[in-house]
C-alpha cells in the first residue's frame, strides 16, 4: 500500500496506532517514508513496526514507536497506546 493511502487513511478516520509489517528489506523503504509522512502529516498517530527482517535497530532508524518481535507484543503496545487495563483471563 502506498504510504500517501496510508497517511491519508489515518488522517481521514482518525487513526491513533498503525501497525506495519516488513517480509523483505525492500519494503522497509516504504515503512521509512510512511513514518515520515506521518510525522509531517499527523504526528500523534503512534506507529508499531514488526515482521520478519525487522530488528529494534530498523525500528529505530526509521522512525517507528515500537518495534513488536511477535503479535502479542503487538497487542501489548496497543493496550498502552489505548489506555486499557490488562486483564486477567482465569
Amino acid at each position: 500500500v502506498a504510504p500517501e493511502i496510508i497517511v491519508d487513511t489515518a488522517i481521514r478516520e482518525d487513526i491513533r496506532l498503525i501497525g506495519l509489517s516488513a517480509l523483505m528489506t525492500t519494503t522497509v523503504v516504504s515503512m521509512e517514508e510512511t513514518i515520515r509522512l506521518l510525522r509531517e502529516r499527523k504526528p500523534d498517530t503512534r506507529v508499531v513496526v514488526g515482521g520478519a527482517v525487522m530488528t529494534q535497530e530498523y525500528a529505530d532508524a526509521i522512525g517507528a514507536d515500537c518495534y513488536a518481535k511477535d503479535a502479542m507484543a503487538t497487542v501489548r503496545y496497543a493496550d498502552r497506546v489505548f489506555g486499557y487495563e490488562a486483564v486477567d483471563p482465569a
